[in-house]
């Protein structure tokens, strides 16, 4: 069942991704009326680049080697800006529909080249050249011991750490997490997209997280496409403890709770995490803390006296349309969210999935702070 799953959504994301090219070539050879010799160059140029991205991806999940960087970050980018291109041209295509004058259809296909490439080239900056965002939230909890007031909990979700991706930004991120002086870490899914029990650089990053309490990890699907004994063991090297479907007691009077992808497990094995059965043996006289990659179990965790949920997955769609689609999939797609007394936070995450570009988001590190509450 999982490879047929597998096999259905290569299909409709190749089909999805080829048709995105078409489009925009389309677009660009008539809108600028290209003679055809030379639409024949630009068919050749986007089916290459259409082609770079598979390559790289799967070599990035093979070997760390230093050439490939540059071409894997290229390939990568590609697929943000023909996003961005894809939904711009629809844009001025219905703009274009609104106002039928004489050559709308080359001012419309110049404007929309001009201002997918300015969108794309800041989608890029925004994520390259600029560190993480410190987001900070407090989170009020009425269970919360005066004593564990002013708590910290750093998370961090969606690395996607593979080979090709830089030592150098990884240890930025590890910088920053120390400079907060966390209680504890927690990561929510997606650290991995590769496996790297060989690459010391990264795992030595890792293993510099400090904080007083440890760190925690849950399992993203992209844990389960790598390999849960992988991901065990990359995180055992880390100084990392993975809480699958478990739960534990820290700082004498705090809650974690963990679970595995509900959805991606249950398409690995069959079963999803049993929520109720894992929350129900915690002690819910305590705050509970649960961590889960994604964040639309958070009606369910409610019922059991989750005080606060951790999530991420979503990266808030990075660029447009997956931004858009992001919000209208989702229940609890990004941002702080409360209902009766429990609070759900849903990162955009600490990396990107594939193309190192975000328009709308920044990608961030969250601290929260528990308070008591009155």
């Amino acid at each position: 069942m999982a490879t047929l799953n597998f096999l259905f959504f290569l299909f409709l994301f190749l089909s999805i991704y080829l048709s995105m090219h078409y489009y925009v070539y389309a677009r660009v050879s008539k809108g600028l009326g290209l003679s055809r010799a030379f639409s024949r160059y630009l068919l050749a140029g986007f089916l290459l680049s259409a082609l770079s991205f598979f390559i790289f991806e799967i070599l990035s999940r093979k070997t760390a080697h230093p050439l490939l960087r540059p071409f894997h970050l290229l390939s990568s980018s590609w697929l943000g800006v023909i996003s961005i291109a894809t939904t711009t041209f629809i844009i001025a295509d219905v703009v274009r529909l609104m106002f039928r004058k004489e050559r709308s259809g080359y001012y419309a296909t110049v404007a929309a080249v001009t201002v997918s490439a300015l969108l794309s080239v800041y989608s890029f900056v925004n994520v390259v050249f600029r560190k993480p965002l410190i987001k900070e939230l407090n989170i009020p909890i009425s269970k919360l011991p005066a004593e564990l007031s002013g708590f910290s909990i750093v998370q961090l979700s969606d690395l996607h750490l593979h080979p090709l991706k830089s030592e150098r930004w990884l240890e930025t991120i590890v910088d920053e997490v120390n400079k907060l002086h966390p209680d504890v870490v927690v990561i929510t899914g997606d650290l991995i997209d590769a496996n790297l029990c060989k690459m010391d650089k990264h795992c030595g990053a890792l293993g510099r997280i400090e904080s007083v309490h440890g760190v925690y990890a849950v399992a993203g699907n992209h844990e389960f496409y790598v390999g849960l004994d992988t991901f065990e063991k990359i995180a055992a090297d880390s100084g990392i403890t993975v809480l699958r479907d478990e739960s534990v007691t820290i700082a004498g009077g705090l809650v974690l709770a963990g679970i595995d992808d509900f959805l991606t497990k249950k398409r690995f094995t069959g079963t999803s995490p049993d929520l109720k059965s894992i929350l129900e043996k915690c002690d819910r006289t305590k705050p509970l803390i649960l961590l889960s990659h994604q964040p639309d179990v958070f009606d369910e965790a409610v019922k059991y006296g989750v005080d606060l949920q951790l999530s991420g997955h979503t990266h808030a769609g990075q660029v447009p349309p997956m931004d858009f689609l992001v919000m209208l999939y989702f229940k609890y797609p990004v941002g702080l969210y409360a209902k009766n007394l429990s609070h759900l936070y849903t990162t955009p995450g600490t990396g990107t999935w594939s193309p190192p570009m975000r328009l709308f988001t920044r990608s961030e590190i969250v601290r929260v702070t528990l308070t008591r509450r009155d």
